[in-house]
């Protein structure tokens, strides 16, 4: 169950919109479902004509335009709340239910002991996507001329819906680790730009692999922009001395203007607070350097030599299959240690997908993208330092990122691509313990997907080099790597 909270101050173009086709005409049988006690007549869900939605309009307005009261943000308080599709329908008298609560809870009726605010909630047909849902709209200006607070509305509709879960026997999401999601207005974005996805996925993935394959804050910031990445810092107030925080974009193309997003907007875990984690003690001076440096974007990064041979994409499998040796170790109520290992192999995902899938992100990029949702640490850990963390996983993104591949290393390829689906079964199982059944599920998905397929066809490989085609094209688009000289049957270079 979903909740998606907007602002405004315009209740006539909404309820308008409300009763209208819709943008895709899956508005059908428009009715009211529920509604503040004398808003509207007994007995009245339809209401059809200008006339008849003009009167409820204002009906509903009449305590802001009597009274006068300037809301910031707006007084029209919009709550649209969908099922994902596959959890069916509900009814109109399961959805008054669900909208009375709503506005119980959130402190809009006059169960919180205040004047009521007027509202209203509207079901029609399912959207484009098939998700039931209806529209709950409240007048933020009480009865009586005071001002409802929609103090931390978001979380509080999120807990709200959480608890209606369970009580209906509805499917519980994993609200707590959930990533930003991905607007309308992104999709068409992309898809004018001629881009695969859109520009905020692929930046997190950038800045996930970047951290996976440095070991530094001053690294980082150079592997993000030898991989296509404007990055640029944000100061504290006063000085030019300390960096708190960072934006990024990817680079544009034909004139176009960048777009702009803070790390932890990416995601919570992408936030420059999170990221440091990853390197304690690191030097600030050389940090700050990092930052305010002009970025050299044909700047050339040399592989260390033990990472230049094939032997490495086994070392890297030994790797990630120690730490998971080490996490078995670690209580599943110990969140933000899993956390920090989920982040770190969905960083190793990520660095390989760089490389891999560079044009268009396959298997390796959804499972990175499914493992940075569970690196997100659910609303009670958020502050907590990391105390203690299994083995690093950096050697591992390092060897992803350098090490040389076709011919004979698909074998080690193989044996990586198996430890990782093991470390993601590590995972399912503390989301399993945990009772985090839709995570549980998405990690499952890709574990046993296409991630398996590639794992099979990398096996292959290893049995007769050169007997299959590496996935894709396989070349190797990794901005700015130096590798030296290819030796041998280097396929896919």
């Amino acid at each position: 169950m979903n909740p998606n909270v907007t602002r405004g101050d315009n209740a006539k173009r909404l309820i308008d919109y409300l009763y209208g086709p819709g943008r895709h005409n899956e508005h059908i049988n428009q009715r009211l479902i529920a509604s503040q006690a004398g808003i509207v007549g007994e007995g009245r869900p339809y209401f059809r004509g200008a006339g008849e939605l003009r009167a409820l309009s204002q009906e509903f307005d009449a305590p802001w335009t009597l009274f006068g009261v300037d809301v910031p943000g707006g007084h029209v308080w919009h709550c649209s709340i969908a099922l994902p599709p596959e959890d069916g329908m509900l009814s109109d008298e399961q959805w008054a239910n669900v909208a009375q609560r709503m506005v119980d809870e959130m402190g809009f009726s006059e169960t919180s002991g205040k004047a009521p605010c007027r509202w209203i909630a509207v079901h029609h047909g399912p959207s484009k996507g098939g998700n039931d849902h209806i529209h709950l709209v409240v007048n933020l200006v009480r009865d009586d001329g005071t001002k409802a607070s929609p103090w931390r509305d978001y979380s509080r509709a999120q807990a709200i819906c959480g608890r209606l879960e369970k009580e209906l026997g509805l499917r519980v999401l994993d609200r707590g680790r959930a990533t930003p999601g991905i607007k309308r207005g992104e999709l068409e974005a992309a898809t004018r730009r001629g881009r695969p996805e859109p520009e905020r996925l692929t930046l997190a993935r950038r800045v996930r692999a970047a951290v996976a394959t440095t070991e530094s804050e001053a690294d980082f910031v150079r592997q993000l922009r030898r991989s296509g990445v404007i990055a640029r810092p944000r100061f504290a107030k006063g000085g030019r001395t300390d960096v708190v925080g960072y934006s990024v974009a990817l680079r544009p193309t034909n004139g176009a203007a960048p777009v702009w997003y803070a790390g932890g907007k990416l995601a919570r875990d992408l936030a420059l607070s999170r990221l440091r984690e990853q390197w304690p003690g690191d030097d600030a001076a050389s940090a700050v350097a990092a930052w305010t440096e002009r970025a050299a974007g044909g700047e050339r990064r040399r592989a260390p030599a033990h990472l230049r041979d094939e032997v490495a994409w086994e070392v890297a499998a030994q790797q990630i299959a120690d730490v998971r040796a080490q996490l078995a170790e670690v209580p599943v109520t110990d969140v933000v240690r899993w956390c920090q290992a989920a982040q770190e192999v969905a960083g190793v995902l990520a660095a390989w997908s760089g490389r891999m899938e560079p044009d268009r992100p396959g298997p390796l990029a959804r499972a990175a993208d499914v493992l940075a949702r569970s690196a997100q640490r659910p609303l009670e850990y958020r502050r907590e330092p990391v105390s203690g963390r299994p083995g690093s996983m950096r050697g591992a993104g390092m060897a992803v990122f350098f090490a040389r591949t076709g011919g004979t290393s698909a074998w080690g390829e193989m044996l990586l691509i198996q430890q990782l689906r093991n470390m993601m079964r590590a995972v399912h199982d503390m989301h399993t313990a945990r009772d985090e059944r839709d995570q549980a599920s998405r990690v499952r998905a890709e574990a046993t997907g296409e991630l398996a397929r590639l794992q099979q066809a990398r096996q292959q490989m290893g049995q007769s080099p050169g007997a299959l085609p590496t996935m894709g094209s396989y070349r190797d688009h990794s901005a700015g790597v130096e590798r030296g000289e290819p030796r041998g049957n280097d396929h896919g270079r």
